[in-house]
């Protein structure tokens, strides 16, 4: 690639990429779902980065039927109070709450939004995730073994049940951080692509002005990608 090429790529990019602010505001994603295979895999594009989750996380639900109402609210935040109290004790281990990208809770947020189960006003309900950090060296079983102990030794307040929902999934803190991780790895591979093919091929990368895009590979795993296209055009 000239310097010419490398010039007209880095305008493009400078014009086009995101703000350092929309970067850093993604916060924690959660990724559910089975691995990548299949029709997923044909549609990520060549050049991916491989990377450890930073969390394991559970997904739980509290549900409460005392009659009274005030009583169900604060059996329901009592029991999330003692569930921030131990896990506290516990390195790595933390709570959210929220859909796809979690919200923490903490001691000064722990009152979480309630629901009704359908037509049963004297039963209320709650949705949260139990999660636990996985570092790089960390033995994976023994942080779901961990993970699956905390909630089965969990305490509960009056008539509050929890019970896990779906699979354990998996949680990465601002996937943007790792943009031009997997964007040198791009260009690196335009240069070779360039070279197996012909140097004087004008090549041109549209699509890195794309926010990073996740699959789950493993049980503790993420394929971190930028859905970018490569175009060789002008060969001899």
């Amino acid at each position: 690639m000239t310097h010419r090429h490398l010039l007209a790529l880095c305008v493009i990019w400078s014009a086009y990429a995101p703000t350092a602010t929309s970067q850093n505001n993604l916060g924690e994603i959660v990724v559910t779902g089975s691995r990548v295979s299949g029709d997923d895999y044909s549609g990520i594009p060549a050049i991916t980065l491989d990377k450890r989750a930073d969390f394991l996380v559970q997904q739980i639900r509290l549900t409460n039927d005392t009659r009274a109402a005030d009583a169900r609210r604060k059996e329901l935040y009592q029991t999330i109070r003692d569930l921030l109290t131990d896990a506290s004790r516990k390195p790595g281990m933390a709570l959210g709450y929220g859909d796809e990208f979690l919200i923490p809770i903490t001691a000064e947020n722990y009152e979480i939004p309630l629901q009704s189960v359908g037509q049963r006003p004297d039963t209320s309900w709650t949705e949260l995730y139990v999660k636990v950090a996985l570092a790089p060296s960390d033995d994976v079983s023994k942080q779901l073994s961990a993970l699956s102990a905390f909630i089965s030794k969990a305490r509960v307040t009056g008539r509050t049940e929890i019970q896990p929902q779906d699979d354990v999934a998996l949680s990465v803190v601002n996937p943007e951080r790792y943009r031009f991780e997997i964007i040198t790895q791009i260009s690196a591979d335009a240069k070779k692509l360039q070279n197996a093919v012909g140097s004087q091929c004008r090549v041109s990368i549209s699509g890195l002005s794309n926010r990073v895009s996740w699959q789950r590979s493993d049980v503790s795993q993420l394929t971190l990608y930028i859905p970018y296209e490569i175009e060789l055009t002008e060969c001899q």
